[in-house]
């Protein structure tokens, strides 16, 4: 009767050095499963300012157009609503050659939220003044199309992908 109960007892010893995870190797898939999905999520948020670009997903309603002073380009206005019911309206202008077939280069040098009152103004040939404003928040600024871009984001100013697109990138303070 002895040797039975040290066969027993040393039965039950080796099951319970077996490591926790050949114990319970359902409950150690999901964990590592969870683990993968919440670390997934936190590297996208925390990367994505990292590798952002100007493109959006649609192109918008377009609010207002005007022609550089020599009629070389286009400055546009787009509206592009995003959220949903509780959501908002993002505003991009864009610059384009006048006489370029359709499709063509088309530059992107502003992004911010829509606070109501837009418009453009050319003060030069390369030099655009874009109005974004109410009466708590003004993104008014005067932007050099071939070197300077704006992003409220501020997502454009870390982006690795779009250092090669501006020479200076502009941000609101925080």
């Amino acid at each position: 009767m002895d040797s039975n109960t040290q066969a027993n007892s040393s039965s039950s010893n080796t099951n319970s050095r077996k490591p926790w995870i050949r114990r319970h190797p359902i409950l150690t898939t999901i964990t590592l499963l969870i683990l993968v999905l919440f670390t997934s999520v936190f590297l996208y948020f925390w990367l994505r300012p990292y590798f952002s670009t100007f493109d959006r997903p649609e192109k918008g309603e377009l609010s207002y157009s005007i022609p550089s002073p020599n009629g070389e380009y286009t400055a546009e206005i787009y509206g592009v609503p995003y959220g949903g019911a509780a959501g908002g309206v993002t505003i991009w202008v864009d610059v384009n050659k006048t006489n370029a077939p359709e499709g063509s280069t088309v530059k992107t040098i502003y992004r911010a939220e829509h606070h109501g009152n837009n418009h453009l103004e050319w003060e030069s040939e390369n030099t655009i003044r874009i109005e974004n404003w109410n009466e708590y928040t003004d993104e008014t600024i005067t932007l050099n199309m071939d070197e300077e871009i704006y992003d409220g984001r501020r997502w454009a100013c870390k982006s690795l992908r779009m250092k090669d697109q501006y020479v200076r990138c502009i941000a609101p303070e925080k």
